[in-house]
């Protein structure tokens, strides 16, 4: 009985270990963006939990121009449409942002960011 009380004991610590370890957080999403072209103008970063969907603060939302994933991860823009429930492609208007980035997005304006992609 006692050797089966430390096996099912020894058990129980090594499934804990390979849970905590293998349940760590993701990094952030993270959007650089700008208020130029080009990267050019005031610029600010961003960041978002990991498969979390968030409203861009206002810079974002009023003056950004042009704009690049500069975390691990792709991200994707959405209009106000599409942050109406929980980041949602419903009026099409969303925009795939990776690491080469937009130089000029253009003049659509975008309230919230999800990903990975």
């Amino acid at each position: 009985m006692l050797n089966s009380l430390i096996f099912h004991g020894l058990l129980a610590a090594v499934l804990l270990a390979y849970i905590s370890t293998s349940a760590q957080a993701q990094p952030p999403l993270t959007i650089y963006g700008c208020s130029g072209r080009n990267f050019q103008g005031e610029c600010r970063s961003f960041s978002c939990p990991y498969q979390a969907c968030c409203m861009l603060p206002v810079f974002f939302q009023t003056s950004l121009v042009s704009a690049k994933a500069t975390g691990e991860y792709n991200i994707r823009l959405f209009t106000a449409a599409g942050c109406a429930s929980h980041c949602n492609d419903n009026d099409n208007g969303s925009r795939f942002v990776d690491h080469a980035g937009w130089a000029n997005i253009g003049a659509s304006a975008y309230q919230c960011i999800d990903g990975p992609y």
